[in-house]
């Protein structure tokens, strides 16, 4: 089949079922039919790319972007030109955000984490090109993307783990009390986290309601058994997960800190979690989740149109309980993504979790009770 019919088949099936858009791609890349490349080549990736679709389509079309920059160097930088950092951007944030969300372990979160490596892949070699593809990294979309993805006050880069971490830290941690030594750090680390894994800025979505909060760096230990369980030990016990640990290791030292109680209310992901610090902070937390959960039995309705983005709503959550979320996209009555200020939750929700409700029937604590804590190990 000549290179030019299936340039043709590609455009013709960017908005048919993922398979068929998949089958193109794959028999473009396999039978390496990719020694033509159309004027309007370039055009026709980057739109997928900023399309939403699955990991495997937006795989391939990256391997097909990386083929096109291999070219020539005028490939390279006409690629940058018509925006391809930004795309690759785009679709590096929905990497991370879709990691929070996917279940682990699975084939989608493998591809997404390897969908990841090839897209940073992709900005290093553009960083080898020309003035014009170092300028195009350098534009707020694309520097900031590739900021939240690494951690430049540790000497490992690379923060928010992978998906088989992120699935061992839940078993090993989630919804238990544990005793840690906690230090603090500024709001920045916080504020970075929801920022990879929202896809934007906490406050573009809560305005003037979002305070900047402090987080903590916390070594953790499982003290509910006769022996200690160091959790960081635990997760480096297995051999693909070491090698992420000893490159998050953070230089403090043995005297910083204080011990503390523990409770861990939600993993993020492979290296941070959602904790209620002392018995007293966490009991008026069962408090708040309380007054929430009555508030949605006798003051709310079922949503039954997909909400606007930064509504205010309570979610119905089967297994987190209920509680109140920012809405930060709504793609699809199956796909909406939320923020909980009250318990720092990122969850992606179908419409049939959200109700409105009075906010004044609601009573918040005065003062904040969770906070985003990075493992110290």
């Amino acid at each position: 089949m000549k290179t030019s019919v299936l340039w043709q088949k590609l455009l013709e099936s960017r908005h048919c079922e993922e398979g068929l858009l998949f089958s193109v791609l794959q028999e473009m890349v396999v039978r390496d039919q990719l020694e033509y490349f159309p004027p309007e080549a370039a055009e026709i990736l980057l739109e997928l790319l900023d399309e939403t679709h699955e990991p495997q389509v937006l795989l391939l079309t990256c391997v097909v972007v990386g083929r096109m920059c291999n070219l020539t160097s005028v490939a390279r930088n006409h690629l940058a030109r018509c925006g391809a950092l930004s795309s690759l951007a785009s679709v590096l944030h929905r990497c991370f955000s879709s990691l929070t969300y996917i279940t682990l372990p699975s084939e989608k979160a493998k591809l997404c984490e390897l969908l990841v490596k090839f897209v940073m892949s992709l900005f290093q070699y553009f960083s080898l090109g020309a003035a014009v593809c170092i300028s195009k990294i350098l534009q707020t979309d694309s520097f900031n993307t590739l900021l939240t993805a690494v951690d430049c006050t540790t000497s490992g880069l690379y923060v928010f783990g992978n998906a088989e971490t992120k699935m061992q830290l839940e078993q090993l941690v989630g919804g238990r009390s544990m005793v840690g030594r906690r230090i603090w750090t500024d709001s920045a680390a916080a504020n970075n986290a929801y920022s990879r894994l929202l896809g934007c800025d906490v406050a573009d979505i809560l305005g003037t309601d979002w305070l900047m909060r402090d987080s903590f760096l916390v070594d953790l230990y499982d003290t509910n058994s006769d022996d200690d369980i160091h959790i960081v030990d635990e997760l480096m016990l297995s051999s693909r997960s070491k090698s992420v640990w000893e490159s998050v290791s953070e230089d403090v030292d043995d005297d910083d800190g204080e011990w503390v109680d523990v409770y861990v209310t939600r993993v993020l992901d492979g290296t941070h979690f959602l904790a209620v610090f002392g018995a007293e902070h966490l009991e008026k937390f069962h408090q708040l989740c309380k007054n929430v959960e009555a508030a949605v039995s006798n003051h709310s309705t079922c949503l039954t149109q997909l909400p606007s983005c930064g509504q205010l709503v309570v979610v119905s959550h089967p297994e987190l309980g209920s509680f109140r979320a920012y809405v930060v996209s709504a793609e699809s009555s199956e796909q909406i993504v939320t923020f909980a200020p009250d318990c720092g939750y990122v969850e992606q929700v179908p419409l049939a979790y959200l109700k409105t409700f009075d906010g004044s029937s609601i009573t918040l604590p005065s003062e904040h009770l969770v906070y985003v804590c990075k493992l110290m190990g």
